[in-house]
């Protein structure tokens, strides 16, 4: 999603960041138009998805980008490098409540597209229950008006029903929730308090960007399960003290089970955990990399910026609220002639 950090003056230019995607299509789209912002902007490209070989637009001045998600640093060493994202930004809501009480013993959020494998998930919770623990188990899932058949679980709670007896059904709970809500259908407080009443957290996924439910439940003092192998950042502040992982998806069940049976045994370092991933700490960390930004192109960094609030929904385009997105509805991403006209507009370049 298209970002503005910040607007030109007379000595120094501004400051905006756009999707990777969105990159791309600019590159071969509307190179003319990304001069004229170059002019007056220094122009980032925010890799939140997994993405070693996607393209370095010329235009660019820097890119945000973990080293385990974009291996742009090792194709374009030249390239200003800014090891931070979207996850770095997780709300402080996201915290520890030690007067929540547990309920649930396994929570996951996730949508249902292919990627995120919940059928392997509903497949390893039956085999728990097959094995005699009585979890309570709880699957967020927000619907998305792009779900298409060709990427997504479509018949999730048929299978649901078809899959997990009654008796199952009220240890887990399936909150599909309705499309025409924003992007995860619950405010991040509901979710922090899910994840606080909760055990441990999960994915299944096998490749990610930057996933957001790892930096909210270890924010939240809950231990992770998820895959070994998975791709993507994932895994970057993980440790034996505050996950469990699987090398086989076979097995996953049985990570599960040594989650929950011991979720009372895991350690957070917090401090470099609120380092790694809360929002005031990530911009900190920003202000500084712009600083040497400036000085490297011989200006001065005011420390000021605009629209810092959520961006751990602004960089990946979760997003909704800006003149250029037709509605909630959808994601942010400019995909447009429109959508890039309408941000231009937002530039003031005259």
């Amino acid at each position: 999603m298209a970002h503005i950090f910040k607007h030109p003056t007379d000595s120094a230019k501004g400051i905006v960041v756009i999707s990777h995607q969105e990159a791309y299509r600019g590159k071969d789209h509307y190179p003319d138009m990304m001069s004229r912002i170059n002019e007056k902007y220094f122009i980032g490209v925010h890799y939140g998805g997994f993405s070693n070989g996607a393209p370095y637009p010329g235009f660019a001045s820097f890119f945000m980008g973990r080293p385990s998600v974009t291996d742009i640093s090792r194709r374009y060493p030249d390239a200003f490098e800014i090891p931070i994202v979207s996850s770095n930004f997780t709300s402080t809501v996201f915290k520890k409540d030690p007067e929540v009480k547990k309920y649930w013993d396994i929570i996951n959020i996730s949508r249902a597209a292919n990627v995120k494998k919940l059928d392997i998930f509903f497949r390893e919770i039956k085999k728990i229950y097959g094995k005699g623990y009585k979890y309570k188990v709880l699957l967020v899932s927000p619907k998305r008006h792009e779900d298409t058949p060709e990427d997504h679980f479509m018949d999730i709670e048929d299978a649901y029903y078809r899959m997990f007896s009654k008796e199952e059904r009220q240890l887990f709970t399936l909150m599909r929730l309705a499309q025409n809500l924003e992007f995860k259908g619950l405010s991040k407080t509901q979710l922090s308090y899910f994840y606080q009443s909760s055990k441990c957290a999960t994915l299944f996924s096998d490749c990610e960007g930057s996933p957001g439910v790892v930096a909210e439940a270890l924010l939240t003092e809950i231990p992770v399960v998820m895959y070994a192998g998975q791709l993507g950042s994932g895994k970057d502040f993980l440790t034996d003290g505050n996950s469990v992982v699987w090398q086989d998806y076979n097995n996953a069940n049985e990570c599960l089970i040594r989650a929950v049976e011991n979720y009372d045994k895991f350690s957070f370092d917090t401090e470099s955990l609120a380092n790694g991933y809360r929002e005031d700490r990530g911009l900190e960390q920003l202000k500084i990399y712009f600083d040497k930004l400036y000085s490297l192109h011989g200006q001065e960094f005011d420390g000021e910026l605009i629209n810092t609030d959520d961006l751990v929904s602004r960089l990946p385009s979760h997003y909704t609220e800006l003149p250029w997105v037709d509605s909630r509805l959808y994601n942010g991403h400019m995909t447009t002639e429109e959508h890039y006209n309408k941000f231009y507009s937002e530039l003031k370049i005259y």
